[in-house]
């Protein structure tokens, strides 16, 4: 098994994203007003200073993007350059022209069978829709045929931000458990149990609220049935550890998920460093019962994404 130290939850902003998207809006997305600048050269000094030996590329959510198969197309295929330019120091989450679904499946096609990419990323809405709306069913059966690995990552909800704190706050750890609650309570964690999801930043409030998720299901018959049993859906997801390294976090995690779902995350560069360096030291000194931190930095990936 690997011991390489695995980035799993790593972003890039290409120039030809930034300039199809624009700047101003980019900007207008970041709770500071200042999207995080990024190259090749940062990402992997980022690296070095921390020990990462490799970094899961993938893009954002962010604004709406014009023409978002060709531009998605030319991201994904950028991706795959860097990976080939950079051996063993990137892999790539492709992204897709969600909510098109027929879109979608083409783009699948291509970055699996020409691009041979790590998995997929994907948002936690399209257009209100969370993930376990029928929509996306027919994705979800060929990620499903597949054995697709799909990395789950929170945007905008589909309602005004209250007046609390920026989304990314509050609302991207909300909008994470409301995906995942729909993909459990739409039966998708059991009808597509070949797919690897991955939930961004430690799963926003999923582990706090599992038991309350887990007896209101019981409490819809039709529901339950669906679903089965509950605590083993929650289980099946993947989770990473990106802004969300204290021992409170990695503590409900392993109450309710297996250690070898564990991931490592930087969120690198929307995370800036110093604070990837202060998330780095708590890990480093932490010791959560049944979690082993060497499994948690690559091991796991590793055997997630067949390193």
């Amino acid at each position: 098994m690997s011991k390489r130290k695995i980035d799993t939850h790593q972003h890039f902003l290409p120039k030809l994203y930034v300039d199809a998207v624009g700047l101003d809006l980019l900007n207008a997305a970041m709770p500071n007003g200042v999207a995080p600048t990024w190259s090749e050269e940062a990402a992997i000094a980022m690296m070095d200073e921390n020990g990462i030996d490799e970094g899961i590329l993938s893009i954002s959510s962010g604004p709406a993007i014009p023409d978002a198969a060709v531009l998605l197309r030319k991201c994904n295929d950028h991706a795959a350059e860097l990976r080939s330019r950079y051996k063993g120091r990137f892999g790539s989450f492709a992204s897709l022209p969600l909510p098109d679904v027929d879109a979608a499946l083409k783009e699948v096609s291509y970055c699996l069978d020409e691009l041979n990419v790590d998995g997929f990323i994907v948002f936690t809405n399209y257009e209100g829709m969370y993930l376990g709306d029928e929509h996306f069913v027919p994705l979800f059966e060929e990620l499903d045929r597949r054995g697709a690995v799909v990395f789950v990552h929170p945007n905008q909800p589909p309602h005004d931000i209250p007046r609390v704190a920026p989304a990314s706050v509050l609302e991207y750890p909300f909008e994470t458990t409301r995906t995942a609650t729909s993909l459990i309570m739409s039966g998708a964690m059991t009808r597509f149990k070949n797919i690897r999801f991955i939930l961004s930043h430690a799963g926003g409030t999923l582990p706090f609220l599992v038991p309350r998720i887990a007896l209101s299901i019981s409490m819809m018959p039709a529901v339950a049935e669906r679903v089965g049993d509950t605590l083993a859906a929650v289980r099946a997801f993947y989770f990473d550890t990106a802004l969300s390294a204290g021992k409170s976090s990695l503590s409900a995690l392993a109450q309710i998920t297996d250690p070898d779902h564990i991931l490592f995350g930087t969120d690198f560069p929307f995370a800036p460093t110093h604070a990837i360096r202060q998330f780095g030291t708590v890990l480093d000194g932490i010791e959560i019962p049944g979690v082993e931190m060497d499994k948690v930095y690559g091991e796991n990936a590793a055997r997630l994404l067949g390193r």
